[in-house]
């Protein structure tokens, strides 16, 4: 379900599972990332974590039918909490399309890249009917400025890597052949900031959204029909 191998001081975490699939959220895969980053963390040094995946997916997000199970929202809300805050600087770097949950696991990490040539990011939830959750919302609103807040939250619109980048909503739009060299070349950067005190500046500086992500609200799905 994920792989984890390291380059020197950088970890690389691959959340797929074949080229193919489109790597939605699981309870699996919300788990194996969980562990991972329990590994990483467990692991002593200067480190930092790229997060990728394979194929023409980083991740499709969310799986709605699994919304009604318990437990299953607050796992995804808790994994976002614990990599906003995470020790270990942390990159995404997406190399395809990035919808819904998983631009939200992006932007709980500290910086994000996406492939230039191929693959949209956007959250979707207005345009299928899925109220953003009191966390969800603080998050996109800790990260994006408030015209972009607008637009990509409320409005559903979608963005080319280019235009993601001038929105601010990833750092860098990178072609794919050079889209991993680029973030485990950025993480190695920030590896040395690893520790207590990079944790602590960002449960200050977080300390609402993940008070909001820990919240018991339900993930749902409504119609006006």
């Amino acid at each position: 379900m994920t792989q984890l191998t390291r380059q020197e001081n950088v970890f690389v975490l691959d959340i797929s599972d074949s080229p193919e699939g489109d790597h939605r959220f699981t309870h699996e895969r919300i788990q194996a990332i969980d562990a991972a980053l329990t590994q990483v963390e467990s692991t002593p040094g200067d480190l930092a974590l790229v997060i990728t995946a394979q194929g023409k997916f980083f991740s499709n997000g969310l799986v709605p039918d699994l919304f009604v199970e318990p437990g299953y929202g607050k796992a995804f809300q808790g994994l976002l909490a614990r990599l906003l805050v995470l020790e270990v600087p942390t990159v995404c770097a997406a190399n395809g399309h990035c919808y819904g949950g998983g631009l939200l696991l992006a932007l709980a990490c500290d910086e994000r890249c996406a492939r230039s040539e191929r693959g949209f990011l956007c959250l979707p939830e207005t345009s299928i009917g899925v109220p953003f959750t009191s966390g969800l919302t603080a998050l996109v609103s800790a990260r994006l400025a408030p015209r972009e807040v607008h637009r990509a939250m409320i409005l559903s619109q979608r963005y080319d890597a280019p235009a993601a980048a001038a929105a601010g909503i990833v750092d860098d739009a990178v072609p794919g052949a050079d889209l991993l060299a680029h973030a485990v070349r950025r993480a190695g950067e920030l590896s040395p900031l690893r520790g207590s005190v990079l944790a602590a500046n960002k449960r200050r500086r977080y300390a609402d959204v993940v008070d909001a992500l820990h919240r018991p609200e339900q993930l749902t799905v409504e119609s006006d029909a």
